[in-house]
């Protein structure tokens, strides 16, 4: 199991890379910033291409099929902890 804590800016950044070995993962927003997780670099905090809100104070999102890339974006920088769960 890997946990990463990862800086998300205003820009998009991608958390993960494709896993076809993944079991899990989630995004943990610890932060005072809601974070947009998509699964691509076209995630936005708005419009069309807005990602999933992970919301601030403790807000959580996860998921045990996907095993592509994941991207978030936020208004703000803050920090999110990526939690990744893989077939040893």
């Amino acid at each position: 199991m890997a946990v990463l804590t990862l800086t998300v800016t205003t820009k998009p950044r991608r958390l993960l890379v494709n896993n076809p070995k993944r079991k899990f993962w989630a995004v943990i927003n610890a932060g005072t910033v809601d974070v947009y997780v998509g699964h691509d670099s076209n995630v936005s905090t708005s419009g069309k291409t807005k990602g999933i809100p992970v919301k601030a104070n403790g807000g959580m999102y996860g998921d045990e099929y996907y095993q592509g890339e994941v991207w978030a974006v936020a208004d703000s920088e803050t920090e999110a902890t990526i939690v990744e769960v893989s077939e040893e």
